[in-house]
């Protein structure tokens, strides 16, 4: 039996991680999984956030815990806070599992502005008492078109500028320092974090496995759930 962290993507939360952390738990291994701040039911932080602060956040999660010989499994945005990790604190982890992580290829700033003009238009124009009612629709249309879903979870002031701080820093300069056994596992289809980061991932951790999941896109632990456990079992053991 293994102990496994599983942290979650942007907007996500710990929900999104049921299914696959009950085939973990029948597999017999032990699984954390926590809403971070600014998602689920968790507030947001009280200033906004860098990679370093939620990599914090999860460091006292571990000591709380008192864990050792883990596991660290981390989708998207949690595979920034995996990388930085892993990288820093190379003592903590027994293995290291990134899922379609983020960090590598930097977003667009041209994509990034339109978006936070949108944001100011859009917010201007649904405060209308008329339109008011169709805000929500709206705004997940138009990220689900251009496949930039995180950023309708944009909900206030400091999660903007956490937002922001997140996507502006660039993690391939830790990618040779980690020493962790690592497993990266990419959906063929991911439009948010481009396979292409997958490649450079593998190619710059000395020794790391990769898998690559036909018919999947961002989000393997709810598109392809048996598979994804699956593939982590069998590389713990």
């Amino acid at each position: 039996m293994a102990t496994i962290v599983l942290l979650h993507g942007w907007g996500r939360g710990a929900k999104s991680f049921l299914a696959v952390k009950e085939l973990l738990e029948n597999q017999g291994h032990k699984v954390h999984c926590f809403d971070l701040p600014g998602f689920g039911v968790v507030g947001p932080p009280p200033s906004p956030w860098a990679v370093d602060d939620y990599a914090g956040f999860v460091r006292d999660f571990i000591k709380r815990k008192g864990l050792r010989d883990f596991y660290l499994f981390g989708h998207s945005f949690g595979g920034r806070i995996g990388i930085k990790l892993a990288a820093q604190d190379p003592e903590l982890l027994k293995g290291l599992i990134l899922c379609d992580a983020a960090g590598i290829t930097p977003r667009p700033q041209a994509k990034v502005s339109v978006f936070k003009l949108f944001s100011r238009i859009g917010n201007w124009i649904f405060s209308f008492p008329v339109l008011a009612a169709f805000r929500g629709v709206a705004r997940r249309f138009v990220y689900w078109l251009s496949g930039e879903q995180d950023y309708y979870f944009l909900q206030n002031d400091v999660m903007r500028e956490t937002f922001r701080r997140v996507i502006e820093e660039q993690l391939n300069e830790y990618l040779a320092k980690i020493k962790a056994p690592t497993l990266i596992i990419w959906g063929k289809l991911d439009r948010m974090t481009p396979i292409a980061d997958a490649h450079t991932i593998h190619r710059s951790i000395p020794g790391s496995r990769l898998e690559i999941l036909d018919g999947v896109g961002h989000s393997p632990h709810v598109e392809a759930t048996e598979k994804l456990a699956a593939l982590i079992d069998d590389f713990i053991k």
